[in-house]
């Protein structure tokens, strides 16, 4: 269903095509690949089908979607299809997917293929089977695509959409194509200055350049150098658990030195929640969280809580004399000290923190054998 580009025009007329070579892509071949289209830029732009088809482009469901596929692809996705195109007039099959058992991909919304598809599968989600009957200003037109659809001709397409990679130009300038490879969950994305938890490798045609894997970074921190720039706002657009893949050219990258780009495998593995718990919301008292809780309730005043204090710290060394311990007290009586009171009020039930603190003093708990701490910054890991 491409369009004709003139270069196509210009080294295959119509009329040297045989039919085996003919294909409703136009002039592109029976196999109906479309390699050379494969790096074309897209748009930042959500892809928003019409409530209503047009008129010409009339959609009837054969097999709806299975329960729970409820997204449908945007402009700029890669989308991929089984299809069978007839005319209409008598229902000769001139081409499809299905006998050469290869389903067709092409990117949606960029004028790839016939405006009908395009404004057809847009309307489409996963799995869906579905008739398209395209008048000719939204098929091949008054020309046709000779020698097998003729001029004027009313087109039928039974199309399957298989799946489809979802991409986004993160800059939209071409310089960062972002294509989904596993979608994350929840709804939460992290911006500038959130803490999260990543893995990435960066490739070029050579092989892997880079890799980290387990790495917490700050977003805006520049800790990844010439690669901060689109990781920062991949990371962005992602959910928890999601998997990306960066298409990143020269300027997104490693500049003149790799000249050809790179390509970013990036997962976003955790996203922190990171919460001032001090009396003064003067950022004292810094709460992260490490593993979720369960529920929404915290503990209130009289509460009875069990708390595992799993390690103290200045930052990089344990503290001296620091005993691990599991504490069971009353919250808001004052059986443990301050940083540990603040910190229970805004946890959950199985949550995991780090606290860090840079008043000692509101620290020096017995039972954990702080009686003394010398330093001004002390890293306590709890869980509730």
């Amino acid at each position: 269903f491409c369009r004709l580009v003139p270069s196509l025009l210009a080294s295959a007329p119509r009329g040297a095509m045989s039919d085996d070579e003919m294909t409703p892509m136009g002039d592109m071949g029976m196999d109906g690949e479309l390699d050379d289209f494969d790096d074309m830029p897209d748009d930042d732009v959500d892809y928003k089908p019409p409530a209503e088809l047009p008129e010409g482009v009339k959609k009837e469901t054969i097999k709806d979607a299975p329960v729970g596929n409820y997204k449908k692809p945007k402009m700029g996705d890669e989308v991929t299809v089984h299809y069978v195109g007839m005319l209409e007039s008598d229902g000769t099959e001139f081409d499809s997917s299905r006998a050469r058992d290869k389903p067709f991909t092409f990117q949606l919304g960029k004028g790839k293929v016939i405006k009908g598809w395009d404004l057809g599968v847009a309307t489409m989600k996963k799995g869906e089977l579905a008739k398209f009957t395209l008048s000719p200003d939204y098929a091949y037109g008054a020309e046709g695509s000779p020698p097998k659809i003729p001029g004027g001709a009313t087109l039928v397409f039974e199309v399957e959409l298989l799946s489809w990679v979802s991409k986004d130009d993160l800059f939209g300038d071409g310089g960062v194509i972002k294509a989904e490879v596993t979608e994350g969950s929840g709804w939460k994305k992290p911006k500038s200055g959130d803490e999260v938890r990543l893995s990435l490798k960066s490739l070029d045609k050579d092989g892997v350049i880079e890799e980290r894997a387990g790495l917490e970074y700050i977003i805006g921190s520049g800790q990844l150098g010439p690669l901060s720039r689109a990781v920062d706002k991949g990371l962005s657009t992602m959910k928890k658990g999601e998997a990306a893949q960066l298409q990143c050219t020269k300027d997104y990258a490693y500049g003149d030195e790799r000249p050809d780009g790179a390509k970013i495998d990036l997962t976003l593995e955790q996203i922190y929640e990171t919460k001032d718990v001090s009396f003064g919301k003067d950022r004292s008292v810094m709460k992260k969280v490490v593993v979720e809780g369960e529920g929404w309730d915290t503990p209130k005043d009289s509460c009875k809580c069990t708390l595992k204090v799993e390690a103290a710290s200045d930052g990089s060394a344990s503290l001296p004399g620091f005993t691990a311990k599991v504490l069971e007290f009353t919250s808001g009586n004052g059986e443990v000290c301050d940083v540990l009171e603040l910190s229970v009020r805004e946890m959950k039930k199985g949550e995991r923190a780090v606290i860090s603190c840079t008043k000692a003093s509101l620290c020096i708990e017995e039972q954990l054998g702080l009686q003394e701490i010398s330093g001004s910054t002390v890293v306590l890991t709890i869980e509730l």
